[in-house]
């Protein structure tokens, strides 16, 4: 399921508790560029053994470079039972208006 980076941000905003922004980009593009308060969960590098550690009782707000990537990880952390969302690009969320960090 996708849903913009706006409402993303409004919903984050609203219940900062309740949602978690999961970069699924790699450690190196992380380091590079993030989203302040993001956690990195490596989509190409052991991502179902860390999905098996997420909080089931949170919201994933799920992104990546593009959205390609966050589009398939929401489709595997739904089919474990977690509420996840695309919500695209980590320049959608910057365009959003979501705080970021560099280097």
């Amino acid at each position: 399921m996708r849903i913009s980076a706006s409402e993303a941000r409004e919903k984050y905003l609203r219940a900062p508790d309740k949602y978690v922004l999961l970069d699924v980009r790699t450690p190196a593009e992380y380091r590079q560029v993030r989203i302040k308060g993001s956690q990195n969960a490596d989509f190409y590098n052991g991502f179902d053994r860390q999905a098996a550690h997420l909080d089931k009782d949170k919201t994933y707000l799920v992104f990546c470079a593009s959205g390609g990537r966050s589009q398939a990880a929401v489709g595997f952390l739904r089919s474990k039972g977690l509420e996840a969302y695309n919500v695209g690009g980590i320049g959608d969320l910057i365009q959003a208006g979501f705080e970021y960090e560099r280097g």
